[in-house]
């Protein structure tokens, strides 16, 4: 039913006000509406041609569209060919940015990002503001504190964003990282120890008793049966294979642990990045 009311609106549109040829006020209607896919149709069939200030409205449409989809490649794209004349520019040009931190594609996002001209000081402290959180996901530690130090700290949109992101910087900072192997030769010298320190105490005392005990068992039918009775066989083996996956699972522990924490300071960095944007642009 919406695409029906939409193409009938298209049809009365283009048919009854065919006098009207300039169907940019419509697409920023669309826009508004959040008939996104119904906005990228029209301006991808669109015949008419267009004069430079018109041609870079319809590209910052476009990639917005494309941007509210999510499909951030075909808006980083339509974003970019927003002219430096165009009211759009510096948003466009700072979301195709945005779009490329967010893909990980670093060194793009630092290319597109260095490139914006610059019109005031409010932009120069979010550019530098975005740069810094851009070099913090790439590890650049120092860079992205001397970065953080050029923001204006009066801006008041600004104010908050510097201050979470310094708060991450800190506590990043003071994180120390686990290591796998570490956890591996700890749980294969005492079972369980090396999940005590990857943080999962309850798993790793668990692991423990249940490696020793079967251990234990597996020691005393050697000594009254002999390596060659059942008994003596099947605990030895439980033994073993509680040991080999205790120390597999110790590793595969802090694996996730660190992957986790990673990913998590990824996305904090990701949303302190796009709330400036939204706040300064709308």
């Amino acid at each position: 039913m919406k695409y029906l009311v939409f193409f009938i609106f298209v049809f009365l549109f283009q048919t009854g006000l065919s006098q009207v040829k300039n169907e940019i006020p419509f697409i920023h209607h669309l826009i508004n509406k959040g008939y996104y896919q119904e906005a990228i149709y029209l301006i991808e069939g669109n015949a008419i041609t267009y004069n430079k200030p018109q041609q870079d409205s319809l590209n910052y449409y476009h990639g917005w569209a494309y941007y509210s989809l999510k499909r951030l490649e075909e808006s980083t794209a339509s974003l970019l060919k927003v002219g430096g004349n165009s009211p759009f520019y510096r948003k466009s040009h700072f979301f195709a940015g945005y779009n490329q931190i967010y893909l990980g594609n670093y060194k793009t996002a630092d290319e597109i990002l260095n490139q914006i001209m610059i019109q005031s000081d409010a932009h120069l402290s979010l550019l530098n503001f975005e740069l810094s959180g851009l070099n913090h996901l790439q590890g650049n530690w120092q860079l992205a504190r001397e970065q953080l130090k050029k923001v204006n700290p009066e801006s008041a949109i600004l104010r908050q964003p510097v201050l979470v992101l310094e708060e991450i910087f800190e506590d990043h900072k003071n994180h120390r990282s686990k290591s796998p192997v570490l956890a591996g030769i700890m749980s294969g010298i005492i079972p369980g120890s090396g999940k005590i320190y990857a943080g999962k105490t309850g798993s790793g005392i668990a692991s423990m008793i249940g490696t020793i005990g079967f251990g234990l068992i597996a020691w005393e039918n050697y000594n009254k049966l002999g390596m060659a009775n059942a008994k003596t066989i099947i605990f030895g083996s439980i033994f073993a294979m509680n040991y080999v996956s205790n120390i597999y699972g110790s590793v595969i522990s802090v694996k996730i642990i660190e992957n986790e924490y990673k990913n998590n300071l990824h996305q904090q960095i990701l949303f302190q990045l796009h709330i400036p944007l939204r706040n300064f642009f709308e």
